[in-house]
């Protein structure tokens, strides 16, 4: 805009120009610093206890049922996802610009990452369980590695590849944007730091990467829905589709709360980190709080029937399971009413043969 003109006339200020009053910068208070990091050290303290637990327990029928390889991946995705916190709440009043900008690029990676490698586990479960839905006579559904590797290849590559080119050709960058508020001589009093795109067009690296992950989170839902009658051991397939269905649901309420709170640095970190620890502490606490009380009534019981050496979850009811038994057992029926009836025919047949020899020898 124009400069500002003092009374006599110049754009100088005098000398006898009162001090500038403190900028009010709008960075993250200490305070909003510590919570965040409480929040990050909460998934981290979970997630490496799980694993712990998981390795402590890993000869248990309830932990090879749920296969350690899949618990493993859950909790490093959690580890890597809760990560992302860190660069997210860096900014400029405790790094440099350029460490800012460098911290802004890198929390796409490590959410990325993170989530596909949890995802990916909870996918091929999902993915398997359905499988059981249109072929009622499988009975177990176990994870191979093949089964996990597969859509964590296929769901990082493509991650990788928009991660890539957003980070080689227009990396995002830390910026500050004076605020309209100033003193009586026209000096900013307000102002605001944060993570910004080179131009609009870079908003495709955003929307690419949202595609790729909730199509992949929209299928996985659609899966547990269509699967939503099978009932497998330890209740597994209900929880996993009541994850898939808080991820979508943070994503959906998080992204509209995201734009809202652009603005304010503070409320923008308090919303994303919020949404981090919601979906990282929703899977570690749906998949493993179930299985530790599972695993106190087991030993309870001390039951020699849980010593069981088979990895997979049991399908403990499945409705078109339980329509081909039903018919199998009517055929089974049906033949052994026939099989009987031969029987006394032949027994009849036999007697009169015997009568018959009885009457000629007599």
């Amino acid at each position: 805009g124009k400069a500002y003109r003092y009374a006599d006339g110049s754009t100088e200020p005098p000398l006898t120009i009162p001090p500038k009053i403190g900028e009010n910068l709008n960075q993250i208070s200490l305070g909003q610093r510590i919570a965040v990091y409480i929040m990050m050290a909460l998934i981290f303290i979970f997630s490496i206890g799980f694993m712990v637990w998981t390795y402590w327990n890993r000869k248990t029928p309830i932990v090879r049922a749920s296969q350690p390889f899949f618990l493993y991946m859950i909790c490093i995705g959690a580890i890597i996802m809760g990560s992302a916190i860190i660069p997210i709440s860096i900014d400029d009043g405790i790094a440099s610009i350029e460490e800012c900008s460098l911290a802004c690029m890198f929390s796409p990676w490590l959410m990325s990452y993170g989530f596909v490698i949890s995802f990916s586990a909870l996918f091929s479960k999902t993915w398997r369980i359905n499988q059981i839905f249109h072929h009622p006579k499988f009975r177990r559904v176990t994870i191979t590695v093949k089964d996990v590797i597969v859509p964590f290849l296929i769901l990082l590559s493509l991650n990788t590849i928009v991660l890539i080119c957003w980070t080689a050709i227009s990396p995002l960058k830390w910026e500050r944007f004076h605020m309209g508020a100033t003193d009586d001589f026209g000096r900013r009093l307000q102002s605001y730091g944060m993570c910004t795109l080179n131009s609009k067009k870079d908003f495709a690296y955003v929307v690419l990467l949202s595609i790729v992950n909730l199509a992949v989170l929209l299928l996985a839902n659609i899966q547990a829905y269509q699967a939503r009658t099978i009932t497998v051991e330890f209740g597994e397939s209900q929880y996993i589709a009541i994850i898939n269905s808080s991820i979508l649901q943070a994503g959906i309420i998080g992204g509209p709360l995201l734009v809202i709170a652009r603005d304010s640095p503070a409320a923008f970190v308090l919303v994303t980190v919020g949404e981090i620890f919601v979906i990282c502490m929703s899977i570690l606490l749906l998949i493993f709080i179930p299985k530790i009380k599972y695993m106190k009534k087991w030993k309870k019981k001390n039951s020699s029937s849980g010593s069981s050496n088979l990895s997979g979850i049991q399908v403990l009811n499945h409705p078109k399971g339980d329509e081909l038994e039903l018919k199998a057992l009517r055929s089974e029926n049906e033949q052994l009413k026939l099989a009987h009836e031969e029987d006394e025919l032949e027994l009849k047949l036999l007697r009169a043969e015997n009568a018959q020899l009885k009457l000629t020898l007599s």
